[in-house]
């Protein structure tokens, strides 16, 4: 399981939790476009998926997007691994925490 406490928003969606702390090439049949959606005040969304899905040479990407405006996120980055991963969702979160 990865843990997910440190997240500041509200999951409404989480299929990342699930993920065991092995990497994605371990993983490939869960990895998917929506994976973990996030919402936080200032009607800001955190959203992470795996692109393309189910594709190996994919890449999470994390994305925060503020007022539906999906395509001009105001954050967005791409990590291969669990650990870059969690990474890059704390740089959203101080780029949110900046927003709200």
């Amino acid at each position: 399981m990865i843990d997910l406490t440190f997240i500041s928003g509200n999951i409404t969606h989480d299929d990342l939790s699930s993920l065991k702390g092995i990497s994605p090439s371990d993983q490939i049949d869960f990895l998917k476009e929506d994976m973990l959606q996030v919402e936080y005040c200032a009607r800001l969304l955190l959203d992470v998926g795996w692109y393309p899905s189910f594709n190996i040479n994919g890449a999470f990407q994390i994305r925060v997007i503020k007022n539906h405006h999906w395509e001009e996120p105001i954050f967005y980055s791409k990590a291969k691994t669990i650990d870059s991963l969690i990474e890059e969702i704390v740089e959203a979160q101080k780029i949110i925490s900046k927003e709200a």
